[in-house]
């Protein structure tokens, strides 16, 4: 085995450690947004029920918080699959590098 040959090895246990810990902190963000913006929403209702029912003003804040909300939620998304994308790049990457070095 030549020294230009690349052996893909288990990345270290604090590789997967802090991955795993991003992702857990991203999640926990997530959750919060979409907590906040229920409870704030559910708060300006009240306030519309309470003084008088007229026109649904909320429903502009709900609409603009939940666009922000909704590019949260695809970033998120986005994010998990991106990496796996991206993992997935490399290992074919490596693959064909090997293939063009030959045993």
């Amino acid at each position: 085995m030549s020294a230009d040959e690349f052996t893909p090895v288990e990345p270290p246990q604090s590789d997967i450690r802090a991955k795993a810990e991003k992702r857990v902190r991203q999640r926990i963000e997530l959750l919060r947004h979409i907590g906040t913006y229920a409870v704030i929403n559910g708060f300006l209702v009240i306030v519309w029920a309470l003084t008088g029912a007229g026109y649904p003003w909320f429903l502009w804040v709900m609409a603009g918080w939940g666009i922000g909300l909704a590019f949260h939620i695809i970033g998120f998304a986005a994010g998990y699959k991106g990496e796996a994308t991206r993992d997935r790049m490399v290992e074919k990457e490596m693959e064909r590098l090997k293939k063009e070095q030959g045993p």
